[in-house]
């Protein structure tokens, strides 16, 4: 039997996700004592708030170690409720709490998808959301806006019309916003126009919120209408990891959705997982039932305003304003093509993320890695030095291509 007849076909052509090798690029290339700035990985920096990692330890020190309920522990369920401002809307019937939320997006997906169904993703889907798609045996279709469209890669409603009349069979628009990787916020009247669009399709729309904390210059995030129209057809999914600082490896996410579709997930969940660990609930819990503090969001804002200003040393680059998460999305079309000292051609976002790590240091995601070539996604969730130097690094490497 050939090596390739060992593995699924659903699973052989599978790498690992792009945006987590970067963290082993970053680790590798320090323990070298080779220069790196580190724009690579979306996580957040800081220390972790004492009172939830003093939940975690405490539930361990206690012995709540053992099973709980696979929809999650029901304080926690309760919780997530208020967090969202959702508690006149649903019950703990309608929550589940997951292992991060990248499992409450596969939950979700296998849920109400059967083999072949199709999954229709904005026009910058995050790197994960492909292979969710196809692990679970559906086809994955990105939608991307009219041609012309210089609404920074958003797509409308009439966008997700024209998709759903040539993808008849489509059973869920996966929307995520504050997108990763662009940094762009659907506002009220655009996350409206989608919603009118997949409720009267009958398509599930499946929100990704997970940086809706992070809204920049004052703006509140924009949430989907939810009443007896939206409810059937809407399931939202958030997390732990990104609107705190240092949680990204707690692994805590939770949906809130239908509640046929719930109890489905959560009987997946049952054998799949078995829930989450006790003491990673407990230590989630410590962080959303509190008042949400706003240092993090300050301090981004202030990171991102950091990197606008320094963003006008970059040669040949366009830099996307950002309204939510902490990413900066680098057009960089007017590089591709141009020749490195070494003779080599550039020929997309892969081959200059890969130039700008061997000739400054400095660590970028390939644009092509969320279906969008020709740009370089940043993460400004860094220390204010590793932006200063890191653009002052990439302007000088940028420089250098003829």
């Amino acid at each position: 039997m050939g090596h390739q007849e060992r593995i699924s076909n659903k699973l052989k052509h599978f790498h690992p996700s792009p945006t987590l090798e970067l963290k082993r690029i970053v680790q590798e290339r320090l323990a070298a004592g080779l220069p790196v700035y580190d724009f690579g990985l979306g996580e957040t920096k800081g220390d972790l708030a004492a009172r939830i990692s003093d939940a975690g330890a405490r539930a361990f020190h206690e012995g709540r170690t053992q099973y709980a309920d696979p929809a999650g522990l029901p304080e926690v369920r309760e919780a997530v409720l208020q967090w969202l401002a959702l508690e006149d809307h649903y019950g703990v019937e309608n929550v589940v709490i997951t292992s991060g939320a990248k499992q409450a997006l596969f939950n979700a997906i296998l849920a109400v998808c059967d083999p072949g169904d199709t999954v229709l993703f904005d026009a910058a889907p995050w790197v994960s959301y492909l292979p969710q798609a196809a692990a679970a045996s559906t086809r994955a279709v990105v939608v991307s806006p009219r041609a012309g469209d210089a609404n920074y890669l958003k797509i409308t409603g009439d966008d997700l019309e024209r998709a759903l009349e040539r993808e008849p069979g489509a059973k869920v628009f996966l929307l995520n916003s504050p997108v990763n990787p662009t940094g762009q916020v659907y506002n009220a009247d655009e996350v409206e126009a989608l919603l009118r669009v997949c409720v009267e399709h009958r398509v599930y729309l499946l929100l990704d919120r997970l940086y809706w904390r992070l809204m920049f210059d004052g703006v509140e995030y924009p949430a989907p209408r939810v009443d007896e129209e939206t409810k059937p057809w809407l399931i939202q999914v958030d997390g732990l990891s990104k609107n705190f600082r240092r949680t990204g490896g707690i692994r805590i996410g939770w949906s809130v959705g239908p509640a046929d579709v719930t109890r489905a997930m959560i009987n997946l969940q049952s054998h799949f997982t078995s829930g989450p660990a006790v003491p990673t609930q407990q230590a989630a819990l410590a962080g959303i039932a509190c008042p949400y503090s706003t240092e993090l969001r300050d301090d981004l804002q202030s990171k991102r305003d950091l990197l606008l200003r320094e963003a006008p040393k970059l040669r040949g680059v366009k830099v996307w304003p950002t309204a939510g998460a902490f990413y900066s999305f680098w057009d960089v079309h007017a590089l591709i093509g141009k020749r490195a000292p070494d003779g080599s051609t550039i020929k997309g976002s892969d081959d200059l993320a890969a130039y700008l790590l061997k000739k400054a240091g400095v660590v970028t995601a390939s644009g092509a890695a969320f279906e969008q070539d020709g740009y370089l996604r940043i993460s400004f969730s860094t220390p204010d030095d590793h932006i200063t130097g890191g653009v002052a690094a990439a302007a000088e490497a940028f420089a250098q291509l003829a």
